[in-house]
């Protein structure tokens, strides 16, 4: 799938192909962060995805947390080793994706509006 990218600047319309070969996968995200944006980092990522008509996995399959708040960041890890609820989640994210994935190879996962025209392409 191509789409085209419009500059919108000067009298002409730019246009180049935009290409989108990883349209319809699925995806998940998991962000972790120690002290701040672990939210805005997540949905940045997920926007982008998107973008590239990347298919969310499900809200299951999108994580941000907080890890080790405010410890030093040479131990971080050791914070990150002992949150067992945040490896869980992990694992949740990894289960939705796989569950979406079965779905789709079966013909059962429901994308509504793909089949859409962009009025403004990227």
């Amino acid at each position: 799938m191509r789409s085209e990218w419009n500059s919108g600047c000067g009298r002409g319309v730019v246009r180049w192909p935009f290409p989108r070969h990883l349209a319809g996968r699925l995806f998940a995200a998991v962000v972790h962060a120690d002290s701040a944006g672990a939210e805005n980092p997540r949905r940045i990522l997920v926007d982008w995805a998107a973008d590239m008509h990347l298919i969310p996995a499900g809200t299951p399959a999108e994580v941000d947390r907080y890890v080790g708040y405010y410890e030093p960041y040479a131990t971080s890890h050791e914070a990150l080793d002992r949150d067992q609820a945040f490896q869980e989640e992990v694992r949740n994210a990894a289960r939705t994706l796989m569950e979406a994935v079965t779905a789709k190879r079966e013909g059962r996962l429901v994308t509504a509006g793909t089949s859409l025209k962009e009025p403004r392409p990227k």
